[in-house]
C-alpha cells in the first residue's frame, strides 16, 4: 500500500479511547519561557547527525458561542525548535496558509540565543509580516524570525479563527522529514452538528489517541432554528442550551525525522499525520428538556459522500462559467487558429501561444486565483490558471477539452477513498485529437510535445470532469514514452585508445531537458551533462543536434566524434575494456538494507545501446561478458547484455533496459535490491584482448 494507516476513523461519533502506548508527561511549555537545557544542546542523543529537533509542538481546537455569528472555531498553534546547525535555518521561514472566511490572530515569533552567558531575545517586528493573497479563497502570512543562528532556539504561536463550516486546520503532522520531534499533540472540542471523517496514517504509535462525548451548556437571549448554529435574534428571554461536542486529543512523542529515500516523490505521502474532512452539517432543533433546553442534531446535508457529487458540485460552482465565457479569450482564441483546421493544428497553435506569452507562477492550487480579465491582462498565473485559459481557448476553437484534477508528485498520491478537493492541487487538461482519445496536457509544461505531460504531473490518476453528470477518475499518463537510444562503431587502438563515431536520440522529458538546456547554454553545455564521463579522459568533436528548433518533435538526434581513454586501456600484450562506457550503472541507487518506502520510479521508459567493437589488428579474444537476460517481477523491469562475437575482427554488445512499473511496493524491495545488484556487476564486466 501507498500509505499505512494505523487507525481509520469513519464516523465522529464513536467513542474511542486507545493509549497505545506508555504516556509521558507532557512539557509545561510557556510562550517565551526557555529552559537552561534547550539553550545548552548542542544536539540530540537519539539522532546526533540531525540539524535540529522540534522540542514542542501542539495545536488545539476550541469552540466559541457569541451572540453574532453563534458557533465559531478556533485553532491555535504553539511550536518550538531547537536549531543545531545551518541546514535547519528554513525552520525560521514561516508561511501560514488560512481560508477566505479565517482571521489569524496573536501571531508572534521570536529566537533565543545564548550571549555572554545570558538568553537574548530577538522578537519579530511586525512589520516583517506580510500577508499574501494566492487565490480569491487561499492566502498567506509570510514571516522570517531574526537573528537565527546555530544553537538558536525558535518559536512561534497563532491563533486562526474560522466562522465558517469545518476544522481550521486540514491536518495535524507528528512527523517532520528534516528533524525529530520529541512531543506532537493535537486536541479538538467541536459540536457534534459537525461530523467528519478522519485518516492516520504513519508508522509511530501513539502516546494517546482519545476521543469521546462531552455535554457542554451555554446561555443565550433567544434561540431560532439555523442549519448550522443557533441563530441569535435579540430577546429578553434568557435560556440555557445543552449540547454535545466531540473531543479528540493525540499525542506523539520522541518521533524520528522521516529522512527521504531515493525515488520517493513525496515524503508526504508518509509522515505521521491525522486528517480531517467534514463528512456532515446536521441542521439543528431546540427541544426542551427540563428547565433548558436541548440543541439535536436534525437532517444532514452531507458533504462529498463520492466522486460524483464532488466533481458535480466543482463543476457548477467553480469551472463551468469560468471555462464556457468567450468574454475575454475569444479574440485571442480567434487569431491563434487562423489557417488551423485539424484539433492538432488548433491545439499547438493555442498551447504555443500561452507558453510564449504567459508566465507560471509556483503556487500550485487547484482552484483558479484570479479572473479570466485579470489573467489576459497580466499574462502570469498558477499552472491551473494556465490550463483553464487553455481549455477555454481550445473550447472557443471548437476543440473538445476538459479539466483534470490532479495531485502533482511533490504533493502526494490523491487518495481515491478520501472524497476531498484537499486531494488536488492542479488541474490540468484533456483534449480530444483526432483518434478519438483524450490527450492530457499541461498548459505550464511548455515547451513540453503534444502529448507529453510535465514529469510532476504524472502521478497516479486524476479525476475527470466532462461535464457536471460525467465524472470518473482516468490514468496520468503521457502517450510519449521516454526513450533513450545511442549507436556507435569504434576503433580500439593498441594503446587502448577507443576513437568513433556515437548516434544518439533522446525522447521525452530528457528530450524536452536537452532541448532547453541547448538553447539556454549552448551545445557544449549539453555535451558536458549528458556525457560527461566520455570527456573525461578524452574530447568531443564534431557535435551535431537534428530536430533541435521543433519544440513538438518529441525526438531529438545527434551525433559526435569520440576520442577516449576513459574506457579501455593497454597493459603489456593486452587490452581491457568496460563495454558498456558511460552508459553503464555504476553503483546502485539502493544501498540500505532495508526500507521503509516503496520505490517510485515515475512513468515507464526504456533505453536502448549498441556499441561495435574493431579489434586492433594482431589481436585476439581472450575475455568477454556471457549474454544475460535480467527479469524482475514478470518483467515489470528487465535488462538485456547481448554479446555477438561472430565476427572475429569485431565484437558487438547489446545493452537494453526497459521499465514497465511505475511503482515497486516495499515488500520487494529486497528482490529489487538484487537485481540492481546484478545489474550493476554485469556493466562493470569487460572485454580482454591478447596479442
Amino acid at each position: 500500500m501507498l500509505r499505512l494507516f494505523l487507525l481509520l476513523f469513519s464516523i465522529a461519533f464513536t467513542h474511542l479511547a486507545i493509549p497505545l502506548k506508555a504516556q509521558g508527561k507532557e512539557p509545561k511549555m510557556k510562550y517565551g519561557k526557555i529552559s537552561d537545557e534547550e539553550i545548552s544542546m548542542t544536539s540530540y542523543s537519539p539522532d546526533p547527525a540531525a540539524p535540529a529537533v522540534v522540542l514542542f509542538d501542539k495545536g488545539i481546537v476550541t469552540h466559541r458561542y457569541n451572540s453574532t455569528s453563534g458557533f465559531t472555531l478556533e485553532y491555535e498553534h504553539h511550536k518550538r525548535i531547537k536549531i543545531f546547525n545551518k541546514e535547519a535555518y528554513g525552520f525560521a521561514d514561516l508561511a501560514l496558509f488560512f481560508y477566505k472566511g479565517q482571521k489569524v490572530t496573536e501571531f508572534k515569533a521570536c529566537s533565543y540565543n545564548l550571549e555572554g552567558g545570558k538568553v537574548v531575545e530577538t522578537k519579530l517586528n511586525g512589520e516583517n509580516v506580510f500577508d499574501e493573497k494566492l487565490t480569491s479563497q487561499v492566502f498567506v502570512k509570510k514571516a522570517a524570525i531574526p537573528a537565527v543562528r546555530e544553537g538558536s532556539v525558535i518559536e512561534f504561536k497563532y491563533t486562526v479563527l474560522d466562522e465558517g463550516i469545518g476544522i481550521p486546520v486540514d491536518e495535524w503532522v507528528f512527523q517532520n522529514a528534516i528533524a525529530p520531534t520529541i512531543w506532537s499533540e493535537f486536541e479538538a472540542s467541536v459540536p457534534t452538528f459537525i461530523e467528519y471523517k478522519k485518516h492516520a496514517q504513519g508508522w509511530n504509535s501513539f502516546a494517546l489517541a482519545k476521543e469521546e462525548l462531552k455535554n457542554e451548556r451555554i446561555s443565550i437571549s433567544y434561540v431560532d432554528r439555523g442549519e448550522v448554529s443557533v441563530v441569535t435574534t435579540a430577546s429578553s428571554q434568557n435560556i440555557n442550551v445543552d449540547y454535545t461536542t466531540n473531543i479528540m486529543h493525540f499525542i506523539q512523542e520522541n518521533v524520528p525525522a522521516l529522512k527521504p529515500e531515493p525515488f520517493v516523490a513525496s515524503v508526504h505521502d508518509y509522515l505521521s499525520q491525522i486528517s480531517f474532512d467534514v463528512r456532515a452539517v446536521y441542521q439543528t432543533t431546540l427541544t426542551p428538556s427540563g428547565s433548558s433546553y436541548k440543541l439535536v442534531n436534525g437532517a444532514s446535508k452531507e458533504r462529498n459522500q463520492t466522486w460524483e457529487r464532488l466533481g458535480k458540485d466543482l463543476w457548477e460552482e467553480v469551472y463551468d462559467e469560468v471555462l464556457n465565457s468567450s468574454k475575454f479569450t475569444g479574440s485571442d482564441a480567434a487569431k491563434c487558429i487562423e489557417g488551423k483546421s485539424t484539433p492538432t493544428e488548433k491545439t499547438a497553435a493555442i498551447y504555443s501561444f500561452i507558453g510564449k506569452n504567459y508566465q507560471t507562477t509556483d503556487f500550485d492550487f487547484f482552484w483558479k486565483s484570479q479572473t479570466m480579465d485579470n489573467l489576459t491582462k497580466n499574462h502570469k498565473g498558477t499552472p491551473t490558471d494556465l490550463n483553464l485559459l487553455f481549455i477555454n481557448m481550445l473550447r472557443r476553437a471548437k476543440v473538445n477539452a476538459y479539466p483534470v484534477l490532479i495531485s502533482t508528485r511533490p504533493n502526494g498520491r490523491a487518495l481515491s477513498f478520501r472524497v476531498s478537493v484537499k486531494e488536488f492541487d492542479r488541474v490540468v487538461a484533456a483534449v480530444a485529437l483526432e483518434d478519438s482519445t483524450l490527450t492530457l496536457m499541461d498548459a505550464s509544461g511548455w515547451p513540453s510535445p503534444i502529448g507529453l505531460l510535465p514529469m510532476d504531473a504524472m502521478n497516479g490518476e486524476g479525476l475527470l470532469l466532462k461535464d457536471k453528470e460525467n465524472i470518473a477518475w482516468i490514468p496520468l499518463q503521457s502517450k510519449i514514452v521516454d526513450r533513450s537510444a545511442a549507436i556507435a562503431d569504434f576503433t580500439l587502438k593498441p594503446d587502448g585508445t577507443l576513437s568513433g563515431k556515437i548516434t544518439f536520440s533522446e525522447t521525452g522529458h530528457d528530450a524536452v531537458k536537452a532541448r532547453q538546456l541547448i538553447s539556454n547554454k549552448g551545445t557544449q553545455a549539453f555535451a558536458q551533462e549528458y556525457y560527461k564521463d566520455m570527456m573525461t579522459g578524452g574530447q568531443i568533436t564534431d557535435l551535431t543536434i537534428e530536430e533541435n528548433a521543433d519544440w513538438n518533435t518529441p525526438v531529438l538526434k545527434g551525433s559526435f566524434e569520440l576520442e577516449t581513454s576513459a574506457f579501455s586501456s593497454a597493459a603489456g600484450n593486452k587490452i581491457y575494456l568496460t563495454p558498456a562506457l558511460s552508459f553503464a550503472l555504476k553503483e546502485t541507487p539502493f544501498k540500505n538494507p532495508a526500507r521503509k518506502f516503496g520505490v517510485d520510479f515515475g512513468p515507464p521508459a526504456n533505453a536502448t545501446y549498441v556499441f561495435t567493437f574493431k579489434i586492433p589488428t594482431g589481436y585476439t579474444l581472450e575475455e568477454a561478458p556471457k549474454s544475460t537476460k535480467l527479469s524482475f517481477k514478470e518483467n515489470a523491469l528487465s535488462f538485456d547484455y547481448l554479446v555477438d562475437k561472430s565476427n572475429p575482427e569485431l565484437i558487438k554488445i547489446t545493452l537494453r533496459k526497459n521499465r514497465r512499473a511505475a511503482f515497486i511496493p516495499v515488500e520487494d524491495f529486497a528482490e529489487l535490491q538484487q537485481f540492481y545488484a546484478n545489474m550493476v556487476a554485469k556493466m562493470s564486466e569487460q572485454i580482454v584482448l591478447t596479442k
